[in-house]
């Protein structure tokens, strides 16, 4: 099994500040496709380490990105994946 957050937003470019946030923070990140149970999105989401979460959500708070939909907690267990709103 593995896991991981996932930040959705909105629109495309929230998506990419948000990962330049985290990275600029030395949060490790990756743009991914958004799955589709999380259909209100850009398409595109930022994927990072479970453990990140907090901080993340503080470095989120104290910016100005807009747009934020929600953050997912994602396990992928014996090819099945399933998502949690956090």
């Amino acid at each position: 099994m593995f896991e991981y957050i996932i930040a959705v937003f909105s629109l495309r470019t929230s998506t990419m500040q948000f990962n330049s946030l985290l990275g600029r923070n030395g949060i490790r990140s990756l743009i991914i496709e958004t799955p589709k149970s999380a259909s209100a999105s850009c398409g595109i989401s930022v994927r990072f380490d479970v453990k990140n979460l907090g901080q993340a959500k503080e470095l989120l708070k104290h910016s100005d990105i807009k747009n934020f939909v929600r953050f997912y907690h994602v396990t992928n267990f014996r090819g099945q994946t399933r998502l949690m709103p956090v």
